[in-house]
């Protein structure tokens, strides 16, 4: 049976090879990362079927709510890139793979659905940006989650910088970024980027319940709030969206950039030098 029939997602479940499975009753779609051996990392190839599921979703009008989370419990994403992998690749590819999870987390946040991030265990970088992109996040009572970018030499490329400051504040978020300390569960949500802390063997459980609670509510009702809601808060943000992906595309061939890559691999504190 061919799981995306009549381009929508069949019921129950659908393994994909690139290490995503969807899981779907009625109008809740649970999409899992599932690459466990590799920290849930969002790749390439991640990033190209999450792109094809929300394109699914944009013409899906049965579809209420969609629920992102990570296999197992102790991580949920380690991100797009660490410095190990960023050494591999030419600065090229990586200013590439960046842009396109722009885009990917760009279409997840501008879907008509209800987008829940279940964030199952430790976050970093880039899979902090995906968690920024949904409409609600729920983090499990042992979650952390940093954004260590600045610490490279670099700062947080796909999202963090124009969406972070509408969840936290301005200050907050030049904290959270400048700073890249590890917040842990308590702190999320004293700070509002998660809406609620759960107990990790209820955990996803829990957020499903949100989700059919939601799923339950009437579908024009829930994605015209949604629509409403996001008309109001993009005052400045495609702006800011630009100017993120310019410094960002600049960035990645300054002395800084590769002082952080070196000291990482030499295990060594950088030293900047803002050129």
């Amino acid at each position: 049976m061919n799981p995306l029939q009549n381009t929508q997602i069949a019921e129950g479940i659908t393994s994909f090879p690139e290490g995503v499975v969807l899981d779907r009753n009625q109008g809740v779609i649970l999409l899992t990362i599932d690459r466990e051996d590799d920290f849930n990392r969002i790749n390439w190839d991640v990033l190209k079927r999450m792109e094809f599921i929300t394109e699914l979703l944009k013409e899906d009008r049965s579809a209420n709510v969609l629920v992102i989370t990570g296999r197992g419990k102790s991580v949920f994403s380690l991100g797009l890139l660490n410095p190990k992998l960023r050494a591999e690749m030419t600065k090229d590819s990586v200013v590439q793979l960046i842009r396109y999870a722009n885009q990917v987390f760009n279409n997840i946040e501008t879907l008509p659905q209800i987008v829940i991030c279940a964030i199952n265990g430790k976050v970093i970088a880039g899979g902090f940006e995906l968690s920024l992109a949904c409409d609600l996040r729920y983090a499990a009572n042992h979650v952390t989650m940093q954004l260590p970018e600045a610490g490279w030499g670099g700062f947080p490329g796909a999202g963090a910088p124009f969406r972070l400051p509408t969840i936290v504040g301005a200050a907050r978020a030049l904290e959270i970024i400048c700073l890249g300390n590890e917040l842990d569960a308590t702190a999320l949500k004293d700070l509002g980027i998660v809406q609620n802390v759960f107990a990790s063997d209820q955990f996803l459980e829990k957020v499903m319940e949100i989700a059919s609670q939601i799923n339950e509510k009437g579908p024009l009702a829930i994605k015209g709030t949604k629509s409403i809601i996001r008309a109001r808060m993009q005052s400045g943000l495609a702006e800011a969206a630009e100017l993120s992906k310019v410094l960002r595309h600049s960035l990645e061939w300054s002395a800084d950039v590769d002082e952080g890559m070196k000291a990482h691999t030499e295990n060594r504190k950088p030293k900047f030098e803002g050129r």
